[in-house]
């Protein structure tokens, strides 16, 4: 016969297994993290990434200073390639104009994606960034894989689409970061070819020998165009006109898909 008080201490024992093995499935339940890196064209998988935003205080805690910080911090498995490095070493060989001035140094554009079971949870968006610090890293006694780290410092940053962010020289004081504002010279509407939808135009732009952006579309020769629209229909077809206000002869009519980036493309644009 068992004892009563030994009855309950089993029973007791028996919970306290069932409650461990339920914890130890809950701890097994993993969720799938996949972290994407896109920089000019070239695209990879991260292990991780890292920014930080703070202000300057005073001795009474207070903030004495706008934003600071922003940079981010990348961390991969090294690959083949050395496609960072090339974005940061390209323009190491440029002429300066003086021996004391500083050569214009090219700048980085992309965005990280990090999802979560197949769910976006972050979307960093770059543009005019700059590398500016690279290193790898291997240890042959242990296991683990070589590394590649870097830093990219932008001078533009959009977060989820939502907090956006600017400390470029030319639109700001350039000490920390304000609200980007939208760049009203570049806002036009365009009428689009199928189900007479109006599509809006938040930028139009091509790039530089010196990989910079430039938006004045009166060019000599012609350039790739990328026109970014705020409302886009992956895969349509979208015709454009263009107008160009101080020639007569002024209008020339180009067209192109929008694509997942919701950017159009047009090769071997010119306005006359």
């Amino acid at each position: 016969m068992v004892h009563k008080k030994c009855s309950v201490n089993i029973v007791f024992l028996d919970f306290l297994l069932s409650l461990r093995c339920n914890v130890k499935c809950i701890k097994q339940v993993v969720m799938n993290s996949e972290i994407i890196l896109e920089i000019n064209g070239y695209k990879c998988n991260l292990l991780k990434y890292k920014y930080c935003f703070s202000r300057n205080i005073d001795r009474k805690g207070r903030p004495v200073t706008g934003v600071l910080g922003g940079n981010i911090y990348i961390e991969m498995e090294s690959n083949g390639s050395n496609c960072i490095l090339d974005m940061m070493l390209v323009d190491t060989d440029r002429q300066r104009p003086a021996f004391f001035s500083h050569a214009e140094h090219f700048p980085v554009w992309g965005k990280i994606l990090h999802s979560i079971d197949d769910m976006m949870f972050r979307e960093l968006a770059f543009d005019e960034a700059y590398l500016y610090c690279y290193d790898e890293i291997m240890n042959a006694t242990e296991s683990s894989p070589m590394l590649t780290r870097f830093l990219i410092s932008p001078t533009r940053l959009d977060i989820n689409r939502t907090i956006r962010l600017d400390r470029r020289m030319d639109t700001t004081d350039g000490f920390w970061w304000e609200e980007y504002k939208e760049e009203e010279s570049f806002q036009s509407v365009v009428k689009i070819n199928y189900d007479n939808q109006t599509i809006y135009i938040i930028d139009a732009y091509w790039i530089d020998e010196n990989g910079m952006k430039q938006r004045c579309l009166n060019v000599e020769k012609p350039v790739t165009l990328y026109i970014k629209v705020d409302n886009p229909v992956v895969g349509k077809l979208v015709e454009l006109s263009f107008e160009d206000k101080d020639s007569e002869l002024s209008t020339v009519r180009y067209s192109g898909k929008i694509n997942k980036e919701g950017i159009i493309i047009i090769d071997k644009f010119k306005m006359n």
